[in-house]
């Protein structure tokens, strides 16, 4: 782990102020309810698979255009958002200039696709990786266009100029130009054309010893979190309500601040519905109960707050950008964090909690069964 558990932990924690969550204890609490805040990290540092690679490739076109072709299935999560960043930040060059395209099946490079919070960690590896062999020939061909060593060109504002003589430059279409159409203007044995292929694979990797004592690294991206969720349980109905939902992450470098937010944000939303609402019920025969949404509830913006979010930066060392994963914490912290604030609220009742979801009738039923337990008063 590199810093971000401690780091999201006292940030959650002081980001607004601790008295607050205190305080709004009194001023929220109703004379028959219960109020809960609680605390929850998590990480994740488990091995699986030892090659889970992504791949794609870069062009530049004899107008100048940049070309990311990606070779991962789209499962909705905006990978092409974050190519397109990518390549503009190598080259300093608008988002807007780049187009996505994808590859078939038949064609294609290795990639593992969605999954595990991994695709802004390893699309970012795979499109650098392309960067750097596309600038490797571009600078060559501008360093001989321009009469300079191809180490002093620079790639930067749309151009390829020289290192300390600003004015000296080459626009990437000129570069393009030259690549595809004028070979006699290419160093010596150069082919032509300007395309880049890349397969990035996780960049730090160690086996697990043989007796397990040392698992090995396997996953270098790994994101932390801390979620502060503020309840209030009504014991004579089961009703939880939420007051407050306090979330801080550690994802390294923010890429993408909005597409972030709304990973966090939708996560934390499904972690509500795994915690309160949602469940899969069979009856003796193995017949579903929960055949429509009329059986089978989801959270709505009735039963979700707004989300105070906040974010602590603590890059990775074995990542393009120092980025980590940022898709699941909002998801995987939220139930946890959610069975913690409702069993604190019920503390003094003495209820324990190891069961989601959370219904109405549930809690009711430990709020009963824990009053007519031996020695309760």
């Amino acid at each position: 782990m590199h810093g971000g558990l401690r780091g999201s932990t006292s940030h959650a924690v002081r980001g607004p102020p601790a008295g607050t969550v205190r305080r709004d204890r009194a001023r929220h609490c109703a004379p028959n309810s219960f109020y809960g805040p609680t605390e929850f990290w998590f990480w994740y540092d488990s091995p699986g698979l030892t090659s889970v690679p992504e791949s794609v490739g870069l062009s530049l076109g004899p107008t100048g255009e940049f070309v990311v072709t990606m070779f991962s299935p789209l499962w909705g999560n905006s990978p092409e958002t974050i190519v397109a960043q990518t390549v503009a930040e190598e080259f300093g060059v608008d988002p807007a200039e780049v187009t996505v395209a994808y590859e078939g099946s038949i064609h294609g490079l290795p990639s593992a696709g969605p999954g595990g919070s991994r695709m802004t960690v390893m699309l970012t590896g795979a499109v650098v990786g392309a960067a750097r062999k596309l600038k490797d020939k571009m600078a060559r061909i501008a360093g001989h266009v321009l009469e300079v060593d191809a180490s002093d060109i620079l790639f930067e504002n749309g151009r390829a100029t020289v290192r300390g003589v600003p004015e000296k430059s080459m626009a990437y279409g000129d570069i393009g130009l030259k690549a595809y159409w004028f070979r006699l203007d290419l160093p010596a044995g150069m082919e032509s054309g300007l395309e880049a292929r890349h397969t990035c694979d996780h960049p730090y990797l160690t086996p697990p010893s043989a007796d397990r004592t040392d698992l090995g690294a396997f996953y270098p991206m790994m994101a932390h979190g801390a979620h502060i969720p503020v309840v209030e349980v009504n014991p004579d109905t089961g009703q939880v309500s939420l007051l407050r939902y306090i979330a801080v992450h550690d994802v390294g470098t923010i890429v993408n601040p909005k597409s972030l937010r709304g990973q966090i944000a939708g996560g934390i939303t499904q972690g509500i519905g795994m915690a309160l609402f949602e469940e899969v019920v069979y009856d003796e025969q193995g017949q579903p109960l929960t055949s429509s949404f009329m059986d089978y509830p989801l959270p709505t913006a009735m039963e979700v707050p707004r989300f105070e979010i906040g974010h602590v930066e603590t890059p990775s060392p074995f990542t393009e950008y120092g980025v980590k994963g940022g898709g699941e914490g909002g998801r995987m912290i939220a139930p946890a964090a959610l069975a913690s604030a409702v069993e604190d609220a019920l503390a003094p009742m003495g209820v324990r909690i190891d069961e989601l979801p959370m219904t109405p009738e549930r809690i009711v039923t430990w709020i009963e069964a824990s009053r007519q337990a031996p020695g309760a008063t």
